[in-house]
């Protein structure tokens, strides 16, 4: 070929590669993670810089990089995973924030089998307590949970042999970390995200 037939074809390369480079939408369906699961896809915008591609998601205003799509969306998932996790722990306040709630109707979590293995032997462990009236647990990160046991107003002198089986599981199952009050009634409790498993 000539020099000046191989000019229309670098043009159209040009054409084409600055058609690459033009930003484009994708639905994402998961979260690549074992604990959380999207409620339903969400919109991330793919963006190409040179060598680097950069994965967007406006309502979070967060963006993760990577050298391909793949790499790009899965930094991203990573960083929408931690501000979930980050929310979640700061959950006690006084009033959720709105990121919070959006995350909340965006994500749902999966829970682990080992918090099912948790509650199982909580259960096994508790029928040697007849004092013990009931048992709460809100899982609420993969790996942290909170306990709620509920006793008779006579066993405050029976904490110390309940404390001993909280050590025993913990200790079984680390890295999940969980902590546990004892409480005489559950009247006044808050238990909105709390199930009972005793």
């Amino acid at each position: 070929m000539t020099t000046e037939e191989l000019k229309p074809l670098q043009v159209k390369e040009v054409i084409r590669s600055e058609i690459r480079q033009l930003p484009e939408t994708r639905w994402i369906q998961n979260l690549r993670h074992s604990s959380y699961h999207l409620r339903h896809p969400i919109p991330i915008l793919i963006e190409r810089t040179g060598d680097v591609i950069a994965a967007s998601y406006d309502d979070l205003d967060l963006s993760g990089k990577g050298e391909d799509v793949k790499a790009a969306i899965s930094d991203l998932c990573g960083k929408i995973v931690a501000r979930y996790e980050g929310e979640c722990a700061d959950r006690k306040g006084d009033s959720p924030t709105q990121v919070h709630t959006f995350l909340r109707q965006i994500i749902v979590e999966i829970q682990p089998n080992a918090w099912d293995e948790v509650k199982e032997l909580y259960k096994e462990r508790l029928k040697a307590f007849p004092y013990v009236h009931k048992g709460y647990i809100n899982i609420f990160t993969p790996n942290y949970a909170d306990v709620i046991i509920v006793l008779s107003e006579e066993s405050a002198d029976r904490i110390e042999q309940l404390a001993e089986i909280d050590l025993e599981i913990n200790l079984k199952f680390r890295p999940l970390y969980f902590f546990v009050e004892y409480e005489s009634s559950a009247d006044n409790l808050d238990l909105k995200n709390f199930v009972r498993f005793y």
